[in-house]
């Protein structure tokens, strides 16, 4: 069969999809992602059981709580959407996702703040925090840790 007969030939049997038609729609993610956590205070002697931690996304600048819970034991784990319908999608090489931040506070405690945690579908991601005492004469000392985002990651 010449070449001619083969185009001839697959043009006339070939099926047409119009891959336009979906060029609008994103993709979200429905899978879900996990975050085990450990809370200690005492340089890790001891569980923070009367901490208070809150996991929230950002949309427009706003920080939306997704959810607030006291941690009674080590380690704590917690299931999120990889993509949450709240947050800011943020489309990644292999997916689209939501970049969670988490907050946590126990009286006389300085604040930990962990923003950007990118979660993977059905991965655990383990986080490790001591809280430290207020110290007087130096209040305001927040720990914070910026996960930096990933160079191709696109934020719309």
């Amino acid at each position: 069969m010449s070449l001619y007969k083969i185009k001839k030939y697959y043009n006339k049997n070939k099926t047409h999809r119009n891959f336009d038609a979906h060029k609008n729609e994103v993709p979200v993610n429905r899978e879900f992602g996990y975050i085990e956590i450990y809370i200690t205070k005492n340089l890790g002697t001891e569980a923070a059981t009367d901490s208070e931690l809150t996991i929230y996304v950002t949309n427009n600048g706003d920080r939306i709580p997704v959810t607030v819970l006291s941690p009674t034991q080590n380690p704590t784990l917690i299931e999120l959407p990889i993509a949450h319908p709240s947050g800011t999608l943020v489309e990644g090489p292999e997916y689209f996702f939501t970049p969670y931040n988490l907050t946590i506070e126990s009286e006389g405690y300085y604040r930990v703040i962990t923003q950007n945690i990118r979660l993977f579908p059905n991965i655990k991601s383990t986080f490790f925090y001591n809280l430290n005492e207020i110290v007087l004469g130096e209040p305001n000392r927040e720990e914070i840790t910026v996960i930096p985002a990933h160079p191709r990651d696109i934020v719309p």
